[in-house]
């Protein structure tokens, strides 16, 4: 998505990124977090870098509106210059191009002095200062800096100068910081009309390509702009470090998480992106189904996470019904489905640290045992009977437990057993009505009861919005017939696409106020957007011989270049019917109750 924005740009940021690097940079021009600058996960490489015209600094004071999308173009003006300034994280480019454009305000020639600012910071995520020296090598319009064998590179076609000498600047981006200034890089043109400069800030060695889009759309009033905004956002997500993975969220989980890119994976295949789908999967199965892959470091077994396995089950099963797996895929999942191991009373063994609920002691929980129910059943393994009659346990008269032999809370997970249809309907109505009341704030679904004791809005586990837990409050609601609840659901957490970070979906926020809390763009919101609106909302189900599609009742929209196998097909949708728009030759069934 692009944005022309104009207004409280103090109050956004952006990031952009290729395969192999991020940028990250507020929108009113600063850099106002360690968080900011240039990042190859997992390493820092730049603060910041500052641009000075004729001796007047480009900043919050010259800076006139932002074009944001897959570039930052910031529109900047002075007495007698206007400038555009262009950051690109370019597919060619292992690191940024940046490009300044003058147009001349005076109707007489003028010279144009400009200098270049760059605070360089070499250094991992988890290192906030290091004392290691830096060394400079300076050429012709090129200059490197280079620490722990780790290198900086700013070159330029444009012949420039670095003036004065080197130091270190300590300064307090939010908290301290060390960075490296090599000196001022100064360029002179002079500028009769219009004139430019770029300049590669970069590294060695890089990944190139790019991630071939696919053209999928959503022709909907409320929902169009946010499911293309989640698509976009999982792009940007997306790395070729250490194979091909979907980092967790920007700025600061620059690692390939299991549970997070395999909620994601399940967007990505609702998509359309099954080669992307494809090389995550695999990435992971070579590697023995790790709970997270650390980029540059050993990947991470314990503590064990016990939805991984059937996370993963579940995304291979959806990948092969829409495209295919391979080999490597096949052997880990039945591998993963041999590590079941089933408690008395058919409950799901899980150690109490071991969910995405990190935080909390939940042994036994309720949201593991229906994956595994799920997971069972693409598999046709006859371990799922037993499992639901194992789901018995943690079903009470008004709502559902959160866990066997865990801490006693009122949670969201039981969501997932109504997602997945695994209740009743009797019984699900009545634990839906909970949800949609203790659970629903303006913002989404709390992860907490309002009503729970240990209940805090900001709480990361104990009562704050997230995108996942919402989209599964939205599945929950759409599976049992409530679809005006599911899409009211959907649309709570829209609404911070266009706050802080423009087209990002956050990863929690507070269930009073709506302040985001974690990470500004998290990939299993934006990857879970798009699979319940495709999959739950739309209901398009795609089994192993033919394609079945549940309309909604109440929904009108158009869906675009639906990839299915080796075909792309348009759907139109309009109170209670489906009707495709293409020739096909897919088995395609509409389901109208």
């Amino acid at each position: 998505m692009r944005y022309h924005l104009n207004q409280d740009l103090d109050d956004k940021k952006g990031i952009i990124s290729n395969l192999h690097c991020f940028f990250n940079r507020h929108l009113d021009t600063g850099f106002k977090t360690k968080w900011d600058g240039l990042w190859i996960p997992p390493y820092k490489f730049l603060d910041y870098y500052a641009v000075k015209i004729n001796g007047e600094w480009l900043g919050p004071e010259t800076v006139e509106a932002v074009d944001y999308g897959e570039k930052m173009v910031f529109h900047h003006e002075t007495d007698s210059i206007k400038v555009k300034e262009t950051v690109e994280a370019s597919p060619t480019t292992p690191g940024i191009d940046i490009e300044l454009q003058y147009e001349n305000k005076m109707d007489k020639k003028k010279a144009v002095h400009t200098g270049l600012e760059l605070g360089v910071d070499i250094r991992h995520k988890d290192t906030d200062t290091d004392n290691t020296d830096y060394t400079m090598e300076k050429g012709p319009n090129r200059l490197s800096v280079e620490r722990k064998s780790k290198k900086l590179m700013i070159s330029s076609s444009e012949e420039f100068n670095v003036n004065g000498d080197s130091y270190e600047k300590e300064h307090f981006p939010g908290e301290r910081q060390k960075c490296f200034i090599p000196g001022e890089i100064s360029f002179r043109s002079e500028l009769e009309d219009r004139n430019s400069i770029s300049i590669e800030v970069s590294t060695p060695d890089g990944v190139f390509g790019r991630i071939d889009s696919q053209n999928q759309e959503l022709e909907h009033e409320k929902l169009g702009h946010g499911f293309s905004s989640a698509l976009d956002s999982l792009r940007n997500l997306c790395y070729d470090r250490d194979g091909t993975g979907i980092i967790a969220g920007h700025p600061w989980f620059q690692s390939f998480w299991a549970r997070d890119s395999f909620w994601s994976v399940l967007g990505l295949i609702d998509a359309g992106y099954f080669e992307l789908a494809e090389d995550i999967l695999t990435n992971f199965a070579d590697r023995g189904l790790p709970d997270k892959i650390v980029i540059d470091g050993e990947d991470r077994v314990e503590p064990k996470q016990y939805d991984t396995e059937p996370l993963f089950i579940m995304a291979a099963d959806k990948l092969e019904r829409h495209h295919r797996t391979n080999d490597v895929i096949d052997e880990a999942v039945a591998e993963a489905a041999e590590d079941l191991k089933i408690e008395n009373d058919g409950i799901v063994h899980n150690e109490a640290c071991g969910t995405w609920m990190d935080t909390i002691r939940r042994k036994n929980a309720v949201d593991v045992q229906s994956l595994w129910i799920e997971a069972l059943d693409a598999l046709n393994d006859d371990r799922r009977e037993k499992l639901f009659e194992g789901l018995e346990n943690f079903t009470e008269e008004e709502y559902m437990k959160d866990s066997i032999n865990g801490e006693d809370t009122l949670s969201i997970n039981p969501a997932l057993a109504l997602m997945y249809g695994h209740i009743d309907e009797g019984k699900a109505q009545k634990y839906l009505e909970t949800i949609n009341g203790e659970f629903a704030s303006r913002y989404g679904a709390r992860t907490r009861s309002c009503t729970d004791p240990g209940y805090e809005a900001s709480g990361y586990h104990t009562g704050s919005v997230w995108g996942l837990t919402t989209c599964w409050a939205a599945a929950a609601n759409i599976r049992y017939g409530r679809e005006r609840q599911g899409v009211n659901f959907i649309e709570k957490f829209l609404q911070f696409l266009d706050t802080d970070q423009p087209g990002a979906f956050p990863e929690n926020v507070d269930a009073e106020n709506g302040k985001i809390l974690g990470c500004s763009e998290q990939a299993w919101s934006a990857g879970l957007i798009v699979h319940v609106i495709d999959t739950y909302l739309l209901g398009i189900k795609v089994r192993k011989n033919r394609v079945e599609i549940q309309p909604p009742e109440n929904i009108s929209c158009t869906r675009r270049n639906k990839r299915i196998k080796d075909e792309e097909v348009d759907i139109r949708f309009e109170d209670g019917d489906a009707e495709i728009l293409d020739e096909t030759e897919l088995d395609i069934v509409v389901k109208n109750e």
